[in-house]
């Protein structure tokens, strides 16, 4: 099997697997709990908060485990107050996970207002003229799910809040976290997904920089600091923590491994006249590209059943043409033949080539 699709989801690493019986065993209890095994418990929780926090930057108590990045993204748009300003600034190439938290919002008066743009990265001169009294908060992703276009963060936070420091900013950081540097300075809230990372299903973070303006979206308990009640998934949290360890070592040591796996993939569509969708500055783990000719089921059903995995849009995307592409301005005959391949520091050059070589393959005798 040569697993290409990395961006929808990061198998659980090896390491971690074999460390997953011993740590049902050790911490499989509530964390709530007065006994020593629940005191236990809730010590590893705090470590692992602790150890999230130092590498973001951040306070532990700034930190909030979630199940999910789409749970997180929920948390804040419909746990804000919109009644002295209701409008919630977008790009229209964001996770669908964050335009239908924001679209939900509606509920409780906001409006979602989106920023088109059509460039390789979201610009402050694009957002501008959008702000205005009533906007509450911007969201801006760090690194496009689809495409890999990486948004200048830490640059454009510091720019919405250098024009009006009420504007709150949200950002997407679930792509990026872990393999490229992320500055939550001017940043007010960021949603981080486990899985991605290689680490158990059921793991997610929310950093939030001020807790007590958002009201939680799940009650009960009161757990994790009153905003996100429910027994504490403490095992899938210890292994989101190794999953970030491993996964940041991987990529800081196999930058160049990465550079040029993408390298043979745009040689090789230069070669074939594809149409490179992923603009010069995307990271070089995510690459999409149309064969132009090749609708992406066709394609994507004959790699799979030469045990090649990859995607043509975000996994959320459920088969359908590509949102992102079309809102980039792509014409449907791109956006339907786009694939995306998600790359990893363990994909080897030989993986590539066969990729390359089913893919050379297919477009030759496949298209009608």
């Amino acid at each position: 099997m040569i697993y290409l699709d990395y961006a929808a989801t990061t198998p659980v690493y090896s390491e971690i697997r074999k460390k997953i019986p011993d740590l049902l065993d050790r911490y499989n209890f509530n964390p709530s709990a007065l006994y020593s095994a629940g005191v236990q418990t809730r010590e590893a929780l705090g470590n692992a908060r602790r150890q999230l926090a130092f590498y973001l930057n951040v306070s532990p108590n700034n930190i909030i485990f979630t199940s999910s990045a789409t749970e997180a993204a929920n948390m804040v748009f419909k746990g804000l107050n919109y009644k002295s300003a209701n409008k919630i600034l977008l790009s229209n190439l964001e996770h669908k996970s964050v335009i239908e938290s924001a679209e939900s919002a509606s509920e409780l008066g906001a409006e979602a207002i989106y920023i088109k743009h059509h460039r390789e990265e979201l610009k402050f001169e694009d957002i501008r003229p959008f702000i205005d009294e009533n906007v509450r908060i911007c969201s801006v992703m760090l690194v496009n799910n689809e495409t890999g276009a990486v948004n200048q963060l830490e640059k454009l936070a510091y720019e919405i809040k250098s024009y009006s420091k009420d504007i709150l900013v949200f950002a997407d950081i679930v792509q990026g976290f872990g393999k490229i540097p992320v500055n939550l300075e001017n940043i007010d809230f960021a949603s981080i997904s486990g899985h991605k990372l290689g680490s158990m299903k059921g793991a997610g973070c929310l950093y939030v920089k001020k807790p007590e303006i958002i009201k939680p979206l799940i009650v009960g308990g009161g757990q994790e600091f009153g905003l996100r009640s429910g027994t504490e998934n403490v095992v899938a949290v210890l292994t989101l923590i190794q999953a970030l360890k491993t996964t940041a070592k991987l990529y800081e040591e196999n930058g160049e491994h990465l550079k040029k796996l993408k390298k043979k993939m745009v040689d090789f569509c230069d070669k074939m006249r594809f149409h490179i969708n992923s603009p010069e500055n995307s990271v070089d783990y995510i690459f999409n590209f149309s064969t132009g000719k090749l609708s992406s089921e066709v394609l994507i059903n004959h790699l799979s059943s030469k045990e090649i995995y990859v995607s043509a849009a975000s996994a959320c995307a459920k088969g359908g043409v590509s949102r992102v592409l079309k809102n980039m301005g792509y014409s449907d005959g791109i956006a339907a033949t786009a694939l995306r391949v998600s790359l990893h520091p363990d994909v080897k050059e030989e993986d590539i080539d066969k990729l390359i070589h089913e893919i050379r393959w297919a477009s030759e005798n496949l298209v009608l």
